[in-house]
């Protein structure tokens, strides 16, 4: 059985996505990270619904957006923002808004960058990474493998019973495509000039400190935030610290 609920829908060229909104104020624009949805993002959105008009989007391949074909291959960070890029540029045809991408959320934002920049005020990416490795590799197995049976029921809820099993392989296989191939999943880094904070814990496996590091220094307008306790996603470690920082950032920036 499928989710019931109700989003507003956009057509890209990968197929459509699906989004909520929550709030008033200046847009903000969430992304989830891999196998999250908007929905499960809801109580973060609503931390910066006070300011912002919080826009949380349902990735490709997650919740109710598009599943395209070709989606768990090395283009798939590629395809994640060219929607993105798309969906921008329908919902913001004149106006730059803040993107927040957390995790695979974070590099989709990254590459829509590479594809209209001009639509994007500031960036804040929660955990980085330009290149798959073994390490992550196995730490993507781990947690598609070993989640709780109420967990795993919840994503079977989120993505609908026959699609989620798909779904968590899918992810993996991607994992070991672009780790097999050494792609580099951000190829234009170096050229996106919009200001953007990285975020990074020094104990998160999934994003290796030396490449948030190295992500921050690259970005031409990047600086990094780093927390030497946290694991993966600070946005989740200290919620309110991280409001409050994320909105001295964006007061300075945009």
């Amino acid at each position: 059985m499928g989710m019931i609920r109700r989003m507003e829908t956009a057509d890209t060229r990968h197929g459509m996505v699906a989004f909520d909104r929550i709030g008033s104020g200046t847009p903000l624009v969430l992304i989830h990270g891999n196998t999250m949805t908007a929905a499960s993002q809801s109580r973060l959105a609503r931390r910066f619904a006070d300011r912002h008009q919080v826009f949380s989007i349902d990735m490709l391949g997650h919740g109710r957006s598009a599943r395209p074909a070709d989606l768990f291959t090395t283009r798939y960070f590629t395809l994640q923002g060219e929607a993105l890029a798309d969906l921008l540029r329908l919902l913001f045809p004149t106006e730059q808004v803040v993107v927040f991408g957390m995790s695979a959320g974070a590099l989709a934002t990254l590459n829509a960058a590479c594809v209209a920049p001009e639509r994007m005020a500031a960036l804040v990416l929660d955990g980085v990474v330009r290149f798959i490795d073994a390490a992550i590799v196995e730490t993507n197995r781990t947690s598609l493998e070993t989640m709780s049976p109420e967990w795993n029921k919840y994503m079977h809820g989120q993505h609908g019973n026959d699609w989620w099993p798909q779904l968590r392989r899918g992810i993996l296989a991607t994992m070991q495509q672009l780790a097999a191939a050494g792609t580099d999943i951000l190829p234009c880094l170096e050229q996106i000039s919009i200001p953007a904070l990285v975020c990074q814990g020094a104990q998160d496996a999934f994003c290796p400190e030396d490449q948030g590091r190295a992500i921050a220094a690259a970005l031409p307008q990047g600086r990094l935030l780093y927390d030497a306790d946290a694991g993966h996603l600070l946005a989740w470690k200290d919620p309110d610290a991280f409001r409050t920082t994320v909105g001295a950032f964006l007061a300075e920036v945009v």
